[in-house]
């Protein structure tokens, strides 16, 4: 027979499955049959469980847990086992505990992940599962574990975390008077160096790692992180730089129906650069209302990979810049208003 195992919160998996899946093996060996446990990436979609009050027991719920364990094998050998991982379940139910605790949310990569330890290592290291927030602004981090072990494990998070200088670089303050306001225009320099894959080249040519936040109003100071405070202060000199080339005049932005998107990308973004010497930051699926961005560039070369500029521009280099934007913006507009409008509608369509 074939089963899957419901009713069990997610949260105990890592400890049915036991370090480097260890415990798992050893209940297939004992009973002859196949276990599978999912693994964290998996279910880590589930809201994260809260810490009880003092003097209180966490609640694990079950509730929401689309990925099961499952159970392969002759019928009698799992049924023993699917008695032996429910007793398990329930004494995990009574021998776990939750520790929370903020740290900056820029330095949650630094504690498991590709900048951190392996998930699997900081479990068998701890004897406790961590888990971090998805997304959103939520700083928190959870470990859960035996009550012996979740305080050291804590301390190890912490260790991990706090193992990176950090150093906050505000690049707004480089063009306060930007008409839009100093945080919108630092948006769009920062989407427009990401798309471009600059800020991939200062992390490897300084070895930091840089993040970029974003609120409603605009950008946030860049945390930049380093093991050598020195590269911290060579990249901030860099970025320096290359704000400085990046005025609001050489930046515009244009809003269009995210239907067109993707068209835009894929066809009308080499014909710009080549004809006005613009280049199109298109909005990531994630940027939701995020306009399209023309950024000025110049004249294509064949000789050379596109260098980003370093130095301010003249006055005349600003005429230039809002000549081409203008060009294309209006190139864009003209072929956008040339296509049907675009209307949705609503249907109501039997989920069976």
């Amino acid at each position: 027979m074939q089963t899957k195992l419901r009713g069990i919160p997610a949260e105990f998996y890592p400890f049915i499955a036991g370090p480097q899946n260890s415990r798992a093996q050893a209940l297939e060996e004992a009973n002859g049959v196949r276990i599978q446990v999912p693994r964290h990436a998996s279910w880590t979609t589930l809201p994260i469980p809260a810490a009880p009050a003092p003097g209180q027991r966490p609640v694990f719920s079950a509730e929401g847990v689309e990925d099961h364990i499952s159970l392969a094998g002759d019928r009698a050998s799992v049924q023993k086992a699917r008695a032996e991982i429910e007793r398990l379940a329930s004494e995990l139910e009574k021998q776990l505990h939750i520790e929370q605790f903020s740290v900056q949310r820029g330095r949650h990569q630094f504690i498991v992940g590709n900048l951190g330890i392996p998930a699997e290592d900081f479990f068998a290291d701890t004897g406790c599962h961590i888990l971090l927030p998805a997304e959103g602004e939520e700083d928190t981090v959870t470990i859960i574990g035996p009550a012996a072990n979740v305080s050291d494990a804590a301390e190890k998070a912490m260790d991990l975390a706090l193992g990176m200088q950090c150093s906050n670089f505000d690049i707004s303050r480089f063009h306060r008077g930007a008409p839009n306001g100093a945080a919108v225009h630092a948006q769009n320099v920062t989407r427009y160096l990401r798309q471009r894959r600059e800020i991939e080249r200062l992390e490897s040519l300084y070895n930091t790692r840089i993040n970029t936040p974003f609120s409603e109003h605009g950008s946030l100071p860049w945390e930049i992180y380093s093991r050598d405070g020195k590269n911290s202060i060579r990249a901030q000199s860099e970025i320096t730089s290359i704000m400085s080339g990046h005025p609001p005049s050489r930046i515009a932005s244009v809003s269009v129906d995210p239907f067109f998107h993707s068209h835009i990308s894929k066809n009308v973004t080499p014909r710009v650069h080549e004809d006005f010497g613009v280049h199109i930051v298109v909005p990531e699926p994630s940027e939701t209302g995020a306009p399209i961005l023309l950024v000025y560039e110049g004249p294509s070369s064949a000789d050379a990979p596109y260098q980003v500029p370093k130095t301010p521009p003249s006055a005349e280099d600003a005429r230039i810049f809002q000549r081409g934007l203008e060009d294309a913006r209006k190139h864009i507009l003209d072929l956008i208003n040339k296509q049907e409008e675009i209307i949705s509608v609503s249907i109501d369509v039997p989920q069976k």
